[in-house]
């Protein structure tokens, strides 16, 4: 009985943030259709980092970082997990600080410096990730 109710809890924690990850994932391309650009790319790698979460919360691994590629290294201690992915995650995990912090721009606003095709690129991986992760989960 003890462990069915660990189950449940269980699935209730990695579908609680899968269904939040989902949010910030529409919060993402709010902000992309609207030109918020440097909070577009935030939301992509926040999206994408809690769908991981969702994910290795399934598997029973570690979830307690906040960057995707630390998260896909983890989850490849029980997934395959294509090495695209993981130069993919650098890529988008550059955004968690220079989004939103003008010292990490050259003292720049991120609004001056983060453009469309930077949110396109970010949401792009975003999706590629995410897409492997939702693989898994559904």
């Amino acid at each position: 009985m003890k462990d069915k109710k660990f189950k449940s809890k269980s699935k209730e924690a990695y579908f609680a943030w899968y269904e939040q990850g989902l949010r910030d994932l529409e919060v993402a391309d709010f902000c992309y259709n609207n030109e918020y650009y440097e909070w577009a790319c935030f939301c992509y790698q926040e999206a994408t980092v809690k769908i991981l979460k969702a994910l290795l919360k399934k598997n029973n691994l570690e979830s307690f970082r906040h960057s995707a590629f630390s998260l896909l290294e983890e989850l490849s201690k029980k997934l395959p997990i294509d090495k695209e992915l993981f130069n993919l995650s650098i890529e988008l995990d550059k955004h968690y600080i220079m989004s939103r912090y003008p010292g990490a721009n050259m003292l720049q606003p991120p609004f001056k410096v983060y453009k469309k095709e930077m949110a396109q690129n970010a949401k792009i991986i975003a999706n590629k990730i995410i897409d492997f992760a939702k693989n898994h989960l559904i």
